[in-house]
């Protein structure tokens, strides 16, 4: 699995430890405070109180340093899982709602998982969004956290089962096509309609194609 990881330049984590965490943890508390639109660059800096020269020598612009601390949360909640088994469930319609509050421990243990990973991104721009999903999550090291027992079962054509990883990043891609046709914010049912007869279908097909038949 190759992802496109955004991360921090070399420059930044060639600073001592202490720089380092200080500010990380100065841009957890603003990222904490307003979603990622409603945050400018100068005033970033500023809170940082660093030269806005060396921002951009430890970071390629302010979408870089906040999936950064994405990152941060989904290493905990990859942390999580390995130590206990629990995992994320696309096909399943209950689990699939509850989504990452599976991950109690996390979600307790992290400062501010509450604030920036759920409330704020909720909130953040689709494109965000959809540049989180593709350029950090799809095909990265972060699809460990996903259940694939749906693709154990005799009935699952091999060509499917070797292309797992694949079918799951479709099934993890939908909501950023959805939005193309149905906004979550002004018809929220609908959006959840549409989304489950989309993960149905993938289902179905994951669990009924033969490649014989091609």
């Amino acid at each position: 699995q190759k992802g496109r990881p955004i991360m921090p330049k070399n420059t930044f984590f060639n600073l001592p430890k202490e720089k380092r965490e200080r500010i990380i943890k100065t841009a957890i508390e603003e990222f904490a405070q307003a979603p990622y639109q409603d945050i400018s660059i100068n005033h970033l800096i500023k809170c940082l109180d660093i030269p806005t020269g060396s921002f951009y020598q430890y970071f390629e612009d302010k979408k870089d340093l906040y999936f950064h601390i994405l990152c941060y949360y989904m290493d905990g909640l990859l942390e999580e899982s390995d130590k206990s088994g629990k995992k994320l469930d696309l096909f399943d319609e209950g689990k699939n709602r509850i989504g990452t509050a599976i991950f109690d421990e996390t979600r307790n243990r992290l400062q501010n998982y509450q604030a920036i990973f759920v409330d704020n991104f909720n909130k953040a721009p689709q494109e965000i969004k959809r540049d989180w999903s593709f350029e950090n999550i799809i095909g990265g090291k972060y699809m460990a956290l996903y259940d694939y027992s749906i693709f154990d079962s005799e009935e699952v054509d091999p060509a499917v089962r070797e292309a797992k990883h694949l079918m799951l990043g479709l099934a993890m891609a939908v909501p950023n096509v959805l939005q193309r046709f149905c906004s979550r914010c002004q018809n929220n049912e609908e959006y959840h309609r549409l989304y489950r007869l989309c993960i149905d279908v993938l289902q179905t097909g994951i669990t009924t194609f033969h490649s014989k038949d091609m």
